[in-house]
């Protein structure tokens, strides 16, 4: 006979669970806003923290979908299978070499324009990634980096081009850094320091190098996600 202990549940776990009920019953349907971080606390009749860490756990499942400046949203009923995370990572694959091609020309031009103020910009948005203490506060550091490098290239087409893609970079962001098969260990380091050089090439107005540091972050993470597909 095999019995299992009896376990205490979290509040976290708590949490998650009737997060879980409310999106797969559909009572918040996908592309439903989920109520600001006090207004969920109230709900859920818990703390801040543990309701953030509790829609962090959805996060990651891609159940929940967060966007800077606008909030959390329901994005699938429920968990993605590892069938489903196959076909997001060749997703990923196809907006990462868009990324590519359209990153290197922005780090390029950025080197030839950047202005004093942009360089002090891009440093405080590469602490800010440095410092990030979560995958989705991760993400959008990320994203504001390098829509500061789009910025500092002065191509309003190609800053119009980045918006208009920022939904699809955040969805394949997130996905690549929630999935434990990529950027682990040394794999990290190596692309953080190519977003350091990226951002000393443009400050040195080397377009070379900004395209190089570009390359070598990027393409990193197109060649782990190939190997993932094969």
């Amino acid at each position: 006979m095999t019995v299992r202990p009896v376990r205490h549940r979290s509040l976290v776990e708590e949490a998650v669970a009737e997060l879980r009920r409310l999106v797969g019953t559909g009572e918040w349907p996908v592309g439903e806003k989920l109520p600001n971080e006090v207004e969920l606390s109230r709900l859920l009749g818990v703390g801040r923290t543990t309701s953030r860490e509790a829609v962090r756990v959805l996060i990651a499942d891609g159940q929940l979908h967060s966007r800077q400046g606008s909030g959390t949203y329901v994005a699938a009923a429920s968990p993605v299978s590892e069938f489903d995370r196959e076909l997001r990572r060749s997703e990923a694959h196809d907006v990462y070499e868009v990324r590519a091609a359209l990153e290197a020309e922005a780090g390029r031009l950025a080197a030839r324009r950047r202005t004093g103020e942009d360089v002090a910009a891009l440093r405080t948005a590469l602490a800010a990634r440095d410092a990030a203490a979560d995958r989705v506060a991760f993400v959008e550091a990320d994203l504001e980096l390098h829509r500061l490098v789009v910025r500092a290239a002065r191509n309003p087409v190609l800053t119009r081009l980045f918006d208009s893609f920022v939904d699809a970079l955040r969805q394949a962001a997130c996905f690549v850094v929630a999935d434990d098969h990529l950027h682990v260990g040394a794999e990290e380091e190596i692309i953080t320091r190519a977003h350091h050089a990226l951002v000393e090439a443009i400050a040195a107005g080397d377009p070379d190098a900004a395209t190089e540091a570009t390359r070598a972050n990027l393409d990193r993470t197109l060649d782990e996600l190939r190997a993932r597909e094969a």
